[in-house]
């Protein structure tokens, strides 16, 4: 349901309002490093990969494991499908077992059901247990995609702003799939130019991030950051990117005023990153930064200010468009015994 609260009052109550409660949270997470959440998606080796059985595993999100069989010198989504199976893990965001399903058996799984005890994990390896032999497989995460984050804005007028966006890049050795969601300035049915929050076309976003590269003397000002995510990290910030894209579709946007909404959207985006001790230290704002952004700024004008200030005390994170590993291609590689 849409709040009636005045664009000021909701500035305030993000941004100021709740400073005390941001200032708790940042000074328990400066006191202690809180633990990731486990996430198996993704594809995966056993220590038991070897050139003899040159198997990779593929975990989805669904429940599906996909035996995949190595291939040299070929893209991870294109090694031969061997057989897949069904997986549960006791308690996903901190398992201690795991438990695969085989209609049928194979070199890996017997027919029926598997049942492992998770000893140990972290972001990239986990070490499963067979209690009937007592043996231990050691799981590591294979480099099969790489996830970035963009965060870009053009400038405009202070009565309407102008196009403010976060971007989701995945690179997996062919056409880099690009998911973007901000504000934009589109006409309505009277032919009224305002701004709408919603899916951003390629057109204007590459027209954006084309013009930053170029790094030419222009009019229009252009404000880009980048992160390179780890898995985890992709996972939280897309969730945020699948919640707000559902949001705009069915119309219950938060509130009515689009600049807000852009506002909170890239907040949420960009503190995705630093949840639970990852690699990226995103560096919050302050208190004292989020109050001189609401006094300083008129509302259209934010979503890009907030943008500047992230990159300002982030850039030695930004992955610039110099570094940008535009033509990465995975190698999976079997490991040398």
């Amino acid at each position: 349901m849409k709040r009636t609260v005045s664009l000021y009052s909701l500035v305030l109550i993000s941004f100021v309002g709740a400073g005390v409660a941001w200032g708790q949270a940042d000074a328990k997470l400066s006191q202690a490093k809180k633990v990731c959440p486990f996430e198996i998606s993704g594809m995966w080796r056993s220590d038991a990969t070897t050139v003899s059985t040159p198997i990779f595993f593929s975990f989805s999100p669904e429940g599906h494991v996909t035996l995949f069989g190595h291939s040299a010198d070929t893209l991870p989504q294109d090694f031969e499908v061997i057989t897949s199976v069904d997986y549960k893990l006791d308690k996903p965001a901190a398992p201690t077992a795991i438990e695969f399903t085989a209609d049928r058996g194979n070199d890996v799984f017997l027919r029926g059901v598997t049942s492992w005890k998770i000893i140990e994990y972290d972001s990239d390896t986990f070490t499963t247990l067979d209690p009937a032999t007592e043996q231990q497989t050691r799981w590591v995460r294979e480099r099969a995609q790489r996830h970035f984050l963009t965060l870009a804005a053009r400038s405009g007028t202070p009565q309407q702003g102008g196009p403010a966006f976060a971007m989701w890049t995945t690179l997996n050795g062919r056409d880099p799939n690009v998911e973007t969601l901000g504000i934009q300035l589109a006409r309505d049915d009277a032919g009224k130019t305002v701004p709408v929050f919603g899916p951003i076309p390629a057109e204007l976003y590459g027209q954006i991030t084309e013009a930053a590269q170029k790094d030419k003397k222009s009019k229009e000002e252009i404000v880009i950051v980048r992160f390179e995510l780890t898995n985890a990290e992709f996972e939280t910030t897309h969730g945020i990117y699948q919640l707000w894209d559902e949001y705009a579709k069915t119309h219950t946007l938060p509130q009515s005023d689009p600049h807000a909404n852009a506002l909170e959207f890239l907040r949420r985006a960009a503190e995705g990153l630093n949840q639970c001790g990852e690699k990226v230290k995103l560096q919050r704002p302050t208190q004292r930064e989020r109050e001189e952004l609401v006094s300083r700024y008129t509302p259209p004008l934010r979503p890009m200010e907030y943008i500047r200030m992230l990159r300002k005390k982030n850039d030695e994170l930004n992955v610039s468009d110099a570094t940008f590993p535009w033509f990465w291609r995975p190698s999976l590689q079997i490991p040398v015994q």
